[in-house]
């Protein structure tokens, strides 16, 4: 076709293709903030398993773990 008519892409098509990567960009960032932000709070779940397990086997006393806890949360 020739330009200026409908089947080009036109002015129309240079908008919508940077629309389409700035939404390409947009996911790819919150899914790697979300990634993050799962690690973070897995880390302090993984610290608290593991102070409950060492009350459970007598290592620490309640009042250690209560302590523990209040630092982690």
């Amino acid at each position: 076709m020739r330009p200026g008519y409908f089947g080009g892409y036109g002015m129309g098509g240079g908008s919508l293709m940077m629309l389409l990567i700035v939404l390409v960009i947009g996911v790819l960032l919150y899914v790697a903030f979300n990634q993050n932000r799962k690690k973070s709070q897995s880390g302090s779940n993984e610290a608290l398993d593991v102070a409950k397990g060492r009350l459970a086997r007598g290592e620490i006393t309640t009042e250690e773990y209560e302590q523990i806890k209040e630092k982690l949360l």
